[in-house]
């Protein structure tokens, strides 16, 4: 199951950027089929419970595809960052910015949408449902960074619950604005908006992939450099030994450490101290040294490794949600 932190993401970015760059897709969709229901409140509960649905069904069956190909932190964290960068193309085709980034939109086949309008001539109940599931083949910029990421995942319950609260949380935003998605994409400002936060969601999930492969080139790791002054010997963590000692202090909200500064070819014990932890941060990685440790809710575990090039040397949740690093001298 994946950590609260990554539901609670995924159901934050259905509620601010996906909502808007969905329902602009498939709002009209919305629309037609239940332009023919006289029954417009269970049409639209018929819609958009086919939808969810299908999305959490989709979800379960990317997130098995990625446990069978037993991805690694590096694969995991390019998908991070190929999701990222998609994100910012669709961000720049709200924009308008070039018309090479309307190739971020993307459709399925001719032949598919003329099945829907036929769908649509009908006044069955179960027109509504049936292209309620049909949306999957309609998937906006946001939504594609979002099955990558329930790919990712590796999990057929964790990609379902990824996707599912994806979903859920655009709802309402299908409900209010499904008739109207037009008239607010055409008002500049809402463009702008909803272009602001996917393209920042779209940074975030760049740096989480930086952050997975392992690499020092992290915003965090920006942050901290910014902040401290040259690794000083000093300031290393204590030999006992001939062993570094370094306590790790590790909660829900991330990871705080005794000391920042290493040793190279020294090794390090790290005593990895949890306080009623939940989420992702029970497991502790280095995707570097392709190092993962699951820590109990309470209690205290050991790790040792040695660190063998100078330089940052980042550390994360296995999500790579929670981050922090070690400046190696």
């Amino acid at each position: 199951m994946p950590p609260l932190s990554l539901i609670s993401l995924a159901f934050f970015t259905g509620l601010t950027s996906g909502g808007f760059s969905c329902v602009a897709i498939q709002g009209g969709l919305m629309s037609s089929a239940l332009s023919k229901i006289p029954q417009k409140g269970i049409g639209l509960t018929s819609f958009l419970a086919s939808k969810l649905v299908a999305y959490i069904v989709l979800g379960f069956v990317l997130g098995s595809i990625g446990q069978g190909l037993k991805i690694s932190f590096t694969l995991q964290g390019w998908l991070q960052i190929f999701a990222g960068l998609y994100m910012v193309a669709s961000a720049a085709n709200l924009l308008n910015l070039h018309p090479i980034f309307r190739y971020t939109v993307m459709m399925p086949p001719k032949f598919l949408l003329k099945m829907a309008r036929s769908q649509t001539k009908t006044q069955s109940i179960f027109t509504p449902a049936l292209l309620g599931a049909f949306t999957i083949l309609l998937p906006c910029g946001v939504t594609q960074s979002m099955m990558i990421l329930s790919l990712s995942s590796g999990s057929g319950v964790s990609g379902a619950l990824i996707l599912g609260a994806f979903t859920l949380a655009t709802l309402p935003q299908f409900i209010a604005l499904g008739a109207a998605a037009s008239i607010f994409f055409s008002k500049n400002i809402f463009r702008v908006a909803a272009a602001f936060v996917v393209f920042y969601l779209g940074l975030l999930s760049i740096n989480t992939g930086q952050v997975l492969r392992g690499s020092p080139h992290t915003a965090q790791n920006y942050w901290y450099a910014i902040r401290n002054v040259s690794p000083d010997e000093a300031f290393a963590a204590p030999i006992s030994s001939g062993i570094q000692q370094v306590h790790v202090g590790v909660t829900t909200n991330g990871y705080t450490t005794s000391s920042h500064v290493i040793r190279s070819g020294i090794p390090v014990a790290l005593t990895l101290e949890s306080i009623g932890v939940q989420g992702c941060a029970r497991d502790f990685s280095i995707p570097s040294l392709n190092i993962v440790k699951t820590l109990p809710e309470n209690g205290v575990e050991k790790l040792e490794f040695t660190p063998k090039q100078k330089g940052l040397l980042t550390y994360s949740c296995n999500q790579g949600l929670h981050v922090g690093s070690f400046e190696v001298i």
